[in-house]
């Protein structure tokens, strides 16, 4: 890359970041951030606070009005390691190329 090219490049960023609102841009870099911890961890580690997670399921179970019914499937479901296995592995869930459509 030729350093005209590198500058302009460099200019680029610089402007597209100003555009950026600052708490975006934070919260980015600590995802990208956590990524790299998760990448640098331990085996026996999760890049993520177990508690917290927990916490998060537990409000959204409890949010639903189904009585209970959601959570029970999920539980059964969870039982089973091939169902799970199979969530990521069916063709019929695949991304598609090109990302999210907005």
């Amino acid at each position: 890359m030729t350093t005209d090219a590198k500058a302009e490049l460099l200019r680029q960023i610089r402007t597209i970041r100003r555009r950026i609102d600052p708490d975006v841009l934070a919260r980015a870099q600590k995802a990208a951030e956590a990524a790299e911890a998760a990448r640098t961890l331990p085996p026996d580690q999760v890049p993520y606070d177990k508690d917290a997670a927990r916490e998060v399921v537990a409000a959204f179970l409890r949010s639903r009005n189904d009585g209970g019914r959601f959570a029970m499937t999920l539980m059964e479901n969870l039982r089973k390691p091939e169902e799970a296995t199979k969530a990521y592995t069916d063709p019929r869930h695949a991304p598609r190329p090109g990302g999210k459509r907005i």
